[in-house]
């Protein structure tokens, strides 16, 4: 009886606290229309790393998570100037939402799915 307290109580504490490793596809809704990067996440704890796939290229890109609530970021680089690009949002499960904030584009909500 008592296992079975612990592996719920520990399956509980997992689902409370989010997990952003491997893959995600994200939809971005702005008026510059519709986006859909992608970004391959590592989690070490409540760090964050990866690759950002965009429209202009791969970029890095860092965060930190902090129980469900992310933050993440990415600076992407082109040959005329540079846009540092900011999510705050919210995992559960495979689903992501939350805000993009795009410099001097302005902000976006957005949505991201895990691939599986």
């Amino acid at each position: 009886m008592l296992a079975a307290l612990l592996l719920v109580a520990a399956t509980q504490t997992l689902a409370a606290d989010g997990s952003m490793a491997g893959n995600w596809a994200l939809k971005i809704v702005s008026p510059q229309g519709t986006r859909l990067p992608k970004m391959s996440l590592v989690q070490e704890g409540n760090r964050l790393s990866g690759t950002y796939q965009g429209m202009r290229g791969d970029a890095p890109i860092a965060g930190t998570i902090s129980g469900n609530e992310f933050d993440l970021t990415v600076k992407i680089e082109t040959k005329d100037a540079s846009l540092v690009v900011e999510y705050k949002g919210v995992v559960a499960g495979d689903a992501l939402t939350g805000k993009v904030i795009m410099g001097r584009l302005g902000e976006a909500a957005f949505t991201g799915t895990r691939a599986r």
